[in-house]
């Protein structure tokens, strides 16, 4: 379980979340996920689309355990997810 309520993605960051092309492999539509999340769909779609300066911890787990994995998967370096 993750102990902070935020990850800030200010000041230069480079790390992106991977929220929609985790849930488009498992051929889940942003509603389904918002459905089995529990989480707004305005939140989501800020996710999905990488729209945010910083990210809530606890929605994050959510959307994870409703993708199937660890809510670590979910953020990835920009510069990591160039090359894949």
């Amino acid at each position: 379980m993750l102990c902070l309520k935020y990850y800030h993605l200010e000041g230069g960051s480079m790390a992106k979340l991977r929220i929609k092309e985790l849930a488009q492999a498992r051929n889940v539509s942003q509603t389904q996920l918002q459905i089995v999340s529990g989480v707004t769909m305005p939140l989501l779609r800020r996710y999905w689309h990488n729209r945010t300066k910083s990210i809530e911890l606890q929605p994050l787990e959510k959307i994870a355990k409703a993708l199937g994995v660890r809510s670590g998967e979910l953020l990835v370096d920009d510069d990591e997810a160039a090359t894949t």
